[in-house]
Formats: C-alpha cells, sequence, structure tokens
C-alpha cells in the first residue's frame, strides 16, 4: 500500500476551488462536510494503519500455534509482506506523543546483590541475584559506598527519564543511574 502525502496549501486549493467564495457548486447540505474531509482523511489513515499494524501481529502470533513445520513457514511468509508494511512509519503519526506503553511491560525490578565491584574508573557494578549485571553510569557522580560485609543488599531499578534506568538501594537515600550490561 502506498501512501501519499498532500501539501496541505495543496489541500486548500482544492478546497477553495470546490467551494469558491461562500458558494458551493455541489448539494449545499454538502459544503460543510467537505470542509471537514481532509481531516477526516488522515484520521481514517491513522486507524487503518493502526488496524492493519494489530491485524498483522495477530496473523503472525497464529502462525506461531501451527504445530507442523511447513504449515508454519508457509504462514509466516504469508504474513511477511503485510508486516514489513505494517512496520513502515505513518506520516500523519509524526509529532503525535507515544502510545502508552502496553501493561505487559515491566515498571521495576526488585532484588538481591549478589556481587558489588568497581570498574577501572571508580563505578560501581552491581551483579543481581536474577543474573542481571548493572553499570553505573559514568556521567552518574554519585559517590556509592559498598556494602557492609555479610548484609544483603536490597535494590529496586525503575525506568527513568529518556530511556534511563535508576537503581535505588533499600535504606539510602537517592539513586543511582545504571545502564544494563547483561
Amino acid at each position: 500500500m502506498k501512501q501519499y502525502v498532500v501539501p496541505a496549501r495543496q489541500a486548500q486549493n482544492a478546497m477553495d476551488t470546490l467551494t469558491e467564495g461562500k458558494r458551493c457548486f455541489v448539494a449545499p447540505s454538502l459544503c460543510g462536510a467537505m470542509s471537514l474531509a481532509p481531516f477526516l482523511v488522515i484520521a481514517a489513515a491513522s486507524l487503518a494503519h493502526a488496524d492493519s499494524t494489530s491485524e498483522t501481529l495477530s496473523e503472525i502470533s497464529r502462525c506461531s500455534g501451527i504445530a507442523d513445520a511447513a504449515a508454519r513457514l508457509r504462514c509466516y511468509d504469508m504474513a511477511a509482506p503485510r508486516a514489513k508494511e505494517a512496520l513502515l512509519p505513518n506520516p500523519q503519526d509524526f509529532g503525535k506523543p507515544a502510545p502508552p506503553s502496553s501493561p505487559a511491560e515491566v515498571a521495576q525490578v526488585t532484588a538481591v546483590v549478589r556481587e558489588f565491584s568497581r570498574t577501572a574508573h571508580g563505578r560501581a557494578v552491581f551483579v543481581l541475584d536474577n543474573g542481571q549485571t548493572w553499570r553505573q553510569l559514568d556521567a552518574d557522580n554519585v559517590a556509592v559506598q559498598e556494602p557492609d560485609p555479610g548484609k544483603a543488599l536490597n535494590v529496586t531499578i525503575s525506568r527513568g527519564l529518556f530511556g534511563s534506568y535508576n537503581l535505588a538501594i533499600e535504606g539510602r537515600n537517592g539513586v543511582i543511574k545504571v545502564h544494563r550490561l547483561q
């Protein structure tokens, strides 16, 4: 499916030609509706794009449930062109805020630090009991104190602004900016 973007001025010229002043050359009851036509076309295109994306994801999900390998491959092959099309950016979405995050997304992780170390530049590295490894960002100048020997260090990692992550140590104030290594 090809998408065409009509410049706003060109769309306005077309509307002016049809309505020429205040006179309308089509049924008078349609003149008001014609002035809304460009907005309705844009709204319909955005909804169609969202529907095609969800339909494509449903189709791919359905393919994953097929037991026969050859039939599953045929299903994926049929869904692939629509998946490529659904992933193309939609010009009507330019400048819109991102859709809210899905409810299945994890908001934070709470774990116990299994191993604590420092990099050559003095940044903290946290190995958690869930297998994840997090490192303090070079731009973060928070002085991280080593845990007391034999005492468990409970931490909570949550999302920060602009895709960053914050690590909060239980019983201590402030957060440490981190990124995940493993």
